[in-house]
């Protein structure tokens, strides 16, 4: 069986980007610059996809990207109200209400304050106080992330006249100190050199929607390794990418879903005779990250999810929904114990 190799790559953003840094994203991009790049490159992209539908673990596995020093929040049951009331204090609920409120809607979790939650077991009393420790370093983080709505029209470029009227984006703008992510990354496929071609591509090509206009531009680096620590005694995995489960996969868990309309990029962008003049993905309910599941098999390495097949008339078009999984030791519900 082979064996991945780890890596960590560090993104940082210089335009304005649309589209967030999603796994399955970022694995399509990563496809159209093999098809790009190598010579006999569809050749090479089809025998990669090939390579998925084989025994073994895939050659391939992609986190989302996280501003740095964040994981996702993991989605677990919430306090309880009495765990809340002891914590907190009763007397103090309305004047804390609209802190306790943010706190359970955060996506994100600070990496170093996760880690300290899995030298035991993560528990909604345990989490909350870690988000209780961390509010106000989150809330100021979040502060340099800005969604502004830009008004665009569109030219028709023979005539010199506006083809459309003006309609409304929404773009996000990040101050120079909040512009980076880390991507996570396993593979046996691709040499760190590799790698770094193929992310140069990205990055200067832009990531995304609008690209062409400029869009999710960014430079990188490509480390070796991945700091992340499992839990000691697993006996669940949380996932760090978007994910559908393959069949015989635990479902066990808590999750958050997204609703994906996959767009096709690079040449099937418009919509091309390959494509039959179709650019949109069949609709895909997907896990989204930080979702978790309870597995007592987990170990490091075993495989979740799949490359999807059906997503679109074309029957050669694929769509990335494996789990990039972390064990965690997650408190059992009672329902849950004999798992």
């Amino acid at each position: 069986m082979e064996e991945y190799k780890n890596y960590t790559i560090e993104i940082c953003l210089k335009s304005p980007i649309i589209t967030s840094f999603q796994s399955d994203t970022i694995f399509g991009h990563i496809c159209w610059a093999i098809r790009f790049l190598y010579q006999n490159g569809e050749n090479k992209l089809r025998e990669f996809l090939e390579t998925y539908n084989q025994e073994g673990i895939p050659p391939l596995l992609v986190s989302n990207g996280f501003p740095t020093g964040y994981l996702p929040k993991p989605v677990i049951p919430p306090i309880t109200q009495d765990e809340l009331d002891a914590f907190v204090g009763r007397e103090n609920r309305i004047a804390n209400s609209f802190k306790i409120k943010t706190i359970k809607k955060l996506p994100f979790i600070r990496k170093d304050s996760f880690e300290q939650l899995q030298i035991g077991t993560i528990m909604p009393l345990t989490l909350f106080k870690s988000m209780d420790t961390d509010y106000k370093t989150i809330m100021k983080d979040l502060e340099k992330e800005q969604g502004i709505v830009v008004q665009h029209n569109t030219v028709n470029r023979m005539e010199g006249k506006v083809k459309q009227g003006l309609y409304a984006q929404e773009e996000t703008f990040y101050n120079t100190d909040a512009r980076k992510f880390v991507i996570y990354l396993k593979t046996y496929c691709f040499s760190r050199e590799e790698l770094k071609t193929i992310f140069t591509f990205i990055g200067e090509g832009g990531f995304g929607r609008d690209k062409s206009t400029g869009k999710g531009y960014f430079t990188y680096d490509v480390n070796d390794g991945i700091d992340l620590q499992e839990a000691k005694n697993p006996n669940a995995f949380m996932t760090l990418s978007s994910f559908i489960p393959k069949e015989n996969d635990p479902v066990e868990g808590y999750y958050q879903t997204i609703l994906k309309y996959g767009k096709l990029g690079g040449l099937y962008a418009k919509g091309t005779p390959e494509v039959n003049g179709n650019p949109f993905k069949k609709p895909l309910i997907m896990f989204s990250a930080g979702s978790v599941f309870y597995d007592k098999e987990y170990c490091i390495g075993k495989p979740y999810g799949a490359l999807l097949d059906d997503v679109h008339h074309n029957k050669g078009i694929r769509h990335y929904a494996h789990a990039f999984p972390i064990g965690i030791d997650l408190k059992a519900e009672d329902r849950y114990e004999d798992l």
